[in-house]
Protein backbone atom coordinates (compact mmCIF):
# COMPACT_ATOMS: atom_id res chain seq x y z
CA UNK A 1 0.00 0.00 0.00
CA UNK A 2 1.42 3.21 -0.76
CA UNK A 3 2.17 5.71 2.05
CA UNK A 4 2.73 8.78 -0.17
CA UNK A 5 0.58 10.72 -2.40
CA UNK A 6 1.18 10.53 -5.90
CA UNK A 7 2.53 14.00 -6.22
CA UNK A 8 5.07 12.70 -4.01
CA UNK A 9 6.56 9.66 -5.83
CA UNK A 10 6.17 11.65 -9.13
CA UNK A 11 8.46 14.36 -7.15
CA UNK A 12 10.49 11.58 -6.21
CA UNK A 13 11.44 10.03 -9.75
CA UNK A 14 12.28 13.73 -10.93
CA UNK A 15 14.69 13.49 -7.78
CA UNK A 16 15.64 9.84 -9.55
CA UNK A 17 16.43 11.23 -12.89
CA UNK A 18 17.80 13.92 -12.17
CA UNK A 19 20.81 12.31 -10.19
CA UNK A 20 20.63 9.81 -12.87
CA UNK A 21 21.66 12.52 -15.56
CA UNK A 22 24.05 13.50 -13.13
CA UNK A 23 26.24 10.10 -13.26
CA UNK A 24 25.82 9.92 -17.09
CA UNK A 25 29.29 11.04 -18.21
CA UNK A 26 30.61 7.88 -20.40
CA UNK A 27 30.03 7.31 -24.24
CA UNK A 28 28.19 4.16 -23.86
CA UNK A 29 25.84 5.32 -20.85
CA UNK A 30 22.26 5.80 -21.73
CA UNK A 31 18.85 5.86 -19.80
CA UNK A 32 15.38 5.21 -21.31
CA UNK A 33 11.75 5.43 -19.72
CA UNK A 34 9.05 3.70 -21.18
CA UNK A 35 5.50 1.99 -20.40
CA UNK A 36 6.05 -1.15 -17.84
CA UNK A 37 2.73 -2.47 -19.68
CA UNK A 38 3.74 -2.63 -23.23
CA UNK A 39 6.09 -2.99 -26.14
CA UNK A 40 6.98 -0.03 -27.82
CA UNK A 41 9.16 2.81 -28.95
CA UNK A 42 10.22 4.48 -25.29
CA UNK A 43 8.94 7.76 -24.52
CA UNK A 44 11.81 9.12 -23.64
CA UNK A 45 15.68 8.52 -23.94
CA UNK A 46 19.27 10.33 -23.19
CA UNK A 47 22.19 9.29 -24.17
CA UNK A 48 25.21 10.51 -23.85
CA UNK A 49 26.72 12.64 -26.53
CA UNK A 50 29.38 14.58 -25.68
CA UNK A 51 31.42 15.88 -22.49
CA UNK A 52 28.84 17.10 -20.09
CA UNK A 53 26.06 17.04 -23.16
CA UNK A 54 23.04 14.31 -23.41
CA UNK A 55 21.37 14.05 -26.02
CA UNK A 56 17.53 13.66 -25.47
CA UNK A 57 15.06 12.42 -27.77
CA UNK A 58 10.89 10.72 -28.30
CA UNK A 59 9.59 7.61 -29.35
CA UNK A 60 10.88 6.53 -32.52
CA UNK A 61 13.23 9.85 -33.00
CA UNK A 62 15.34 7.66 -29.56
CA UNK A 63 16.93 5.60 -32.53
CA UNK A 64 17.63 8.27 -35.20
CA UNK A 65 21.04 9.75 -35.72
CA UNK A 66 19.25 12.65 -37.73
CA UNK A 67 19.57 16.49 -36.73
CA UNK A 68 16.18 17.69 -35.68
CA UNK A 69 14.96 14.48 -34.04
CA UNK A 70 16.76 15.06 -30.61
CA UNK A 71 17.49 17.80 -28.89
CA UNK A 72 20.64 18.30 -26.70
CA UNK A 73 20.63 19.12 -22.69
CA UNK A 74 23.55 19.84 -20.41
CA UNK A 75 24.08 17.57 -17.67
CA UNK A 76 24.96 20.31 -15.01
CA UNK A 77 21.21 21.41 -16.15
CA UNK A 78 19.87 18.28 -14.43
CA UNK A 79 17.48 19.36 -12.17
CA UNK A 80 15.60 21.61 -14.94
CA UNK A 81 15.49 18.65 -17.30
CA UNK A 82 13.88 16.12 -15.10
CA UNK A 83 11.17 18.97 -13.75
CA UNK A 84 10.51 19.19 -17.54
CA UNK A 85 10.44 15.25 -18.17
CA UNK A 86 8.38 14.45 -15.62
CA UNK A 87 5.86 17.29 -16.69
CA UNK A 88 5.92 15.57 -20.13
CA UNK A 89 5.63 12.27 -18.71
CA UNK A 90 2.44 13.28 -16.04
CA UNK A 91 0.69 14.49 -19.67
CA UNK A 92 0.63 11.38 -21.31
CA UNK A 93 -2.49 8.82 -21.51
CA UNK A 94 -2.43 6.17 -18.79
CA UNK A 95 0.61 7.30 -17.30
CA UNK A 96 -1.07 7.84 -13.87
CA UNK A 97 1.92 7.42 -11.42
CA UNK A 98 5.75 6.36 -12.25
CA UNK A 99 4.39 2.81 -11.24
CA UNK A 100 2.94 2.44 -14.97
CA UNK A 101 6.84 3.49 -16.19
CA UNK A 102 10.09 1.17 -16.85
CA UNK A 103 13.50 2.27 -17.09
CA UNK A 104 16.49 0.89 -18.05
CA UNK A 105 19.73 1.78 -18.50
CA UNK A 106 23.39 0.75 -19.94
CA UNK A 107 27.01 2.15 -19.01
CA UNK A 108 28.65 2.65 -15.86
CA UNK A 109 26.01 5.29 -14.96
CA UNK A 110 23.59 2.45 -14.84
CA UNK A 111 25.74 0.34 -12.30
CA UNK A 112 26.07 3.15 -8.90
CA UNK A 113 23.47 3.67 -6.97
CA UNK A 114 21.02 6.40 -7.33
CA UNK A 115 20.84 8.41 -4.37
CA UNK A 116 20.38 11.88 -4.40
CA UNK A 117 22.60 13.21 -1.74
CA UNK A 118 25.45 10.11 -1.11
CA UNK A 119 25.98 6.79 -2.77
CA UNK A 120 27.94 3.70 -2.42
CA UNK A 121 29.37 1.20 -4.64
CA UNK A 122 27.83 -1.84 -5.31
CA UNK A 123 31.06 -4.17 -5.29
CA UNK A 124 33.53 -4.00 -2.81
CA UNK A 125 36.21 -1.82 -2.08
CA UNK A 126 37.49 1.46 -4.37
CA UNK A 127 40.34 -0.68 -5.74
CA UNK A 128 37.92 -3.37 -7.10
CA UNK A 129 35.83 -0.87 -9.17
CA UNK A 130 36.11 -0.02 -12.70
CA UNK A 131 36.93 3.70 -13.02
CA UNK A 132 34.38 4.93 -15.14
CA UNK A 133 31.90 3.63 -12.43
CA UNK A 134 34.21 5.71 -9.96
CA UNK A 135 33.50 8.52 -12.31
CA UNK A 136 29.63 8.02 -12.68
CA UNK A 137 29.35 8.14 -8.90
CA UNK A 138 31.80 10.99 -7.93
CA UNK A 139 29.63 13.18 -10.40
CA UNK A 140 26.03 12.02 -8.42
CA UNK A 141 27.49 13.08 -4.83
CA UNK A 142 29.30 16.20 -5.72
CA UNK A 143 25.73 17.26 -8.29
CA UNK A 144 23.76 20.13 -6.72
CA UNK A 145 20.40 17.75 -6.96
CA UNK A 146 17.79 19.00 -6.13
CA UNK A 147 15.52 17.54 -3.44
CA UNK A 148 13.50 20.19 -1.70
CA UNK A 149 10.15 18.92 -0.85
CA UNK A 150 10.86 15.15 -1.66
CA UNK A 151 9.75 13.61 1.10
CA UNK A 152 10.73 10.12 0.33
CA UNK A 153 14.18 11.20 -0.53
CA UNK A 154 14.08 13.13 2.88
CA UNK A 155 12.70 9.76 4.57
CA UNK A 156 15.89 7.30 2.84
CA UNK A 157 18.13 10.14 4.06
CA UNK A 158 16.57 9.90 8.10
CA UNK A 159 17.59 6.39 7.61
CA UNK A 160 20.78 7.02 6.86
CA UNK A 161 21.48 9.52 9.54
CA UNK A 162 20.13 7.25 12.39
CA UNK A 163 22.36 4.87 11.12
CA UNK A 164 25.03 6.99 11.20
CA UNK A 165 24.81 8.25 14.56
CA UNK A 166 24.20 4.23 15.62
CA UNK A 167 27.83 3.48 13.95
CA UNK A 168 29.56 6.61 12.89
CA UNK A 169 30.02 4.82 9.59
CA UNK A 170 29.38 6.66 6.16
CA UNK A 171 29.32 4.04 3.92
CA UNK A 172 26.90 1.97 6.21
CA UNK A 173 25.12 5.04 6.58
CA UNK A 174 25.08 5.56 2.89
CA UNK A 175 24.03 1.93 2.47
CA UNK A 176 21.22 2.02 4.54
CA UNK A 177 19.91 5.13 3.30
CA UNK A 178 19.77 4.11 -0.31
CA UNK A 179 18.18 0.59 0.67
CA UNK A 180 15.46 2.38 2.36
CA UNK A 181 14.89 4.58 -0.65
CA UNK A 182 14.91 1.63 -3.08
CA UNK A 183 11.82 -0.44 -0.32
CA UNK A 184 10.00 3.28 -0.12
CA UNK A 185 9.69 3.56 -3.72
CA UNK A 186 8.91 -0.17 -4.31
CA UNK A 187 5.81 0.15 -1.55
CA UNK A 188 4.76 3.17 -3.56
CA UNK A 189 3.88 1.80 -6.57
CA UNK A 190 7.47 3.06 -8.32
CA UNK A 191 8.06 0.41 -11.04
CA UNK A 192 11.55 2.12 -11.52
CA UNK A 193 12.60 0.94 -8.17
CA UNK A 194 12.97 -2.61 -9.85
CA UNK A 195 14.94 -0.91 -12.95
CA UNK A 196 16.85 -3.14 -15.68
CA UNK A 197 20.56 -1.99 -15.68
CA UNK A 198 22.87 -3.79 -17.48
CA UNK A 199 26.12 -2.25 -16.71
CA UNK A 200 29.17 -2.33 -19.16
CA UNK A 201 32.83 -2.41 -18.70
CA UNK A 202 32.48 -5.60 -16.95
CA UNK A 203 31.40 -4.01 -13.63
CA UNK A 204 28.41 -5.97 -12.01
Amino acid sequence: MSTFSVDDQWRSFQTYIAAYLAGMLHPRDVFTIARAAAVAPPLVEFRYQAPEVLRFAMGDLAWSDVPGDFTSVRVQDANRVARETVELLRGVDGIDDPGALRVSGSGPASSVAVLAKGGFLSAGGPEGVHPARSVALAARVVADIDVDGDPIEAAARAVGSRAFAATRSGSIAAIAAAKELARLRAINGSGYAAARHETSEGAQ
